[in-house]
């Protein structure tokens, strides 16, 4: 249940459920607009369903190679949205369930034999990333993020978007596992804000 704030780019989004209510915030919209984070909810949303959907995996790969900042920035938003939901859910704090986020897919499961330590190793590296990434939306932290786009000019963004797609996905599930319907919420949040310069940090812990 949304109800309006004194910032209107800001709406407090109150679980029923559990009682708690949280503040949201627009991002700023020269950095994420609230167009693109519906789409791209959209679009992850049919992959999840269908992994093998051609439509959408090719517009998620194709928006990749026009602006793979934006796309991956605002995948991460959409974590630290969906992180926060559970925190008014369960009152497990958003930023320790973000630090437990794994990917655990078919690329990374290759079984054992020569250099499985060392796969191990680039694995846990390019999650412990995509945490961080995470971590840089829902805080807000411009350094943290700064570093994140850092390492994503210097590294692969396809293997980038490959696990923060298969992280979305266990998340998603674990979160409808404890009753929660995630899609179309960035569509409700753009219903219930107007755009903003987001200065703040986008998401108030919830109480």
């Amino acid at each position: 249940m949304w109800s309006p704030h004194a910032d209107a780019y800001a709406a407090v989004l109150l679980d029923p459920v559990s009682g708690r209510r949280a503040l949201i915030r627009r991002p700023a919209a020269g950095r994420l607009p609230m167009d693109d984070l519906i789409r791209l909810e959209t679009l992850a949303f049919r992959w999840v369903s269908l992994p093998t959907q051609a439509p959408a995996q090719s517009e998620l790969f194709g928006a990749l190679d026009t602006d793979p900042l934006r796309v991956l920035n605002g995948m991460n938003w959409l974590l630290a949205y969906w992180a926060v939901l559970w925190d008014l859910r369960a009152g497990d704090p958003a930023p320790q369930l973000i630090r437990r986020l794994d990917y655990t897919g078919a690329w990374r499961n290759t079984g054992p034999g020569e250099g499985a330590p060392e796969r191990e190793h680039v694995w846990r590296a390019i999650t412990e990333r995509i945490r961080a990434g995470v971590l840089a939306q829902l805080t807000g932290d411009p350094d943290l993020r700064s570093r994140y786009d850092a390492e994503v000019a210097r590294l692969a963004p396809d293997v980038f978007l490959h696990i923060t797609l298969a992280t979305m996905d266990g998340l998603s599930q674990d979160l409808t596992r404890k009753g929660l319907a995630l899609e179309g919420m960035a569509a409700a949040l753009a219903e219930h804000t107007d755009p903003g310069d987001g200065a703040l940090p986008p998401f108030g812990p919830p109480r």
